[in-house]
């Protein structure tokens, strides 16, 4: 056997030996990791039941959860999933316990820490529990220079429930290091009705068009009747941009009383304002009161072809009656007709708009 030949062996052999070693070793970590996920499902499964009877409402409930206080680590993690799923006192309670066990403390301690990624997760943990304490530090994290860690303490802000966080999250809309409004406009959502002087007020006096348009898009989802005054102004203001009085316009389709339909029909007529235009046909089909579809009806009939389109498509939504207008138009030949068909084709059959409104 050539020296060449034995070198060669006995790299082979080293090799194989280096792997087997290797497999041996994650072989262990595995089984190791296995054991310590079996001892966490059993904790979680002993502190379950714990946890539900310390919230239930009876005499015991009280000093059942002063009792986790004691509990092991794993209790945290399991409340921490608990809470998203969990309104009201039960929240409240085991937020409070959170704070009794230093998870909030330490938490808030992270708000500042160096690595983006455990402010993010600081901001997070805040929310879920809850704590209306840690509203400024969470409001200070909105111009914070990650876009995941300012999008962590807006949606934070939202469910800690502090309605002081309006403003500074309709004004993060606006900054350099913006939240986006989707993120925003959530956060606002799980603050609930309590923001609606808020959002009112962004529509009089906005920190930005973009926390204007919001502000509306928002206010039409809570149904806020008592809006109606400054959403049809913002219809009618032909200074602000297109973007608003659509969202305007929208709002108004949701709100769905009919004294916003001459308004709507206005905006309607704008065919130089396509986004406004668009949003006045739904919100014209959303309302689906007598005057709202002959002023769909007419326009179907007598628009352009970008109008006939959008029209079309909000007589198909308002329910049986535009339905039968584009009916009568869905045998004739020419554009108008095939705008017709192809409304009531894309379009399931709804419910009358009217019905829906008296369910």
């Amino acid at each position: 056997m050539t020296t060449l030949t034995t070198a060669a062996l006995v790299a082979t052999l080293l090799l194989t030996a280096a792997v087997l070693l290797l497999l041996a070793a994650v072989a262990v970590e595995h089984a190791r990791r296995g054991r310590r996920l079996a001892r966490e499902e059993r904790r979680r499964a002993e502190l379950t039941p714990q946890v539900w009877a310390a919230l239930d409402d009876d005499e015991d409930g009280a000093a059942a959860l002063a009792g986790l206080d004691a509990a092991p680590a794993a209790l945290d993690d399991l409340v921490l999933d608990l809470l998203p799923q969990l309104r009201g006192a039960d929240r409240a309670a085991l937020g409070r316990l959170l704070a009794r066990r230093g998870v909030v403390t330490r938490a808030a301690a992270d708000l500042s820490a160096r690595a983006p990624w455990r402010r993010g997760r600081a901001a997070a943990l805040l929310g879920n529990a809850g704590d209306p304490g840690q509203t400024d530090a969470l409001t200070a994290l909105l111009t914070d220079r990650a876009a995941d860690v300012r999008c962590a303490a807006a949606r934070a802000l939202g469910k800690a429930g502090d309605t002081r966080a309006a403003g500074p999250l309709l004004r993060a809309l606006a900054r350099s290091r913006r939240v986006p409004a989707g993120v925003v406009g959530m956060a606002l959502l799980d603050l609930g009705t309590p923001v609606l002087p808020d959002l009112r007020a962004a529509v009089t006096d906005p920190p930005s068009p973009a926390a204007q348009a919001l502000a509306a898009d928002l206010l039409g989802l809570h149904g806020d009747v008592e809006a109606l005054p400054l959403l049809l102004g913002l219809v009618a203001d032909t200074r602000r941009p297109a973007a608003v009085r659509g969202s305007a316009a929208t709002a108004l389709g949701r709100i769905g009383v009919p004294t916003a339909t001459p308004a709507l029909g206005a905006a309607l007529a704008q065919t130089a304002v396509p986004a406004l235009r668009r949003a006045a046909a739904e919100a014209l089909g959303r309302i689906g009161d007598d005057e709202a579809i002959d002023l769909l009806a007419a326009r179907f009939a007598d628009g352009d072809d970008a109008v006939r389109a959008e029209c079309a498509d909000a007589l198909a939504g308002a329910g049986e009656e535009g339905r039968a207008r584009l009916a009568a138009h869905a045998w004739h030949a020419g554009r108008v007709g095939e705008a017709a068909r192809a409304a009531l084709s894309n379009r399931p059959r709804p419910r009358d708009a009217r019905l829906r409104r008296a369910a």
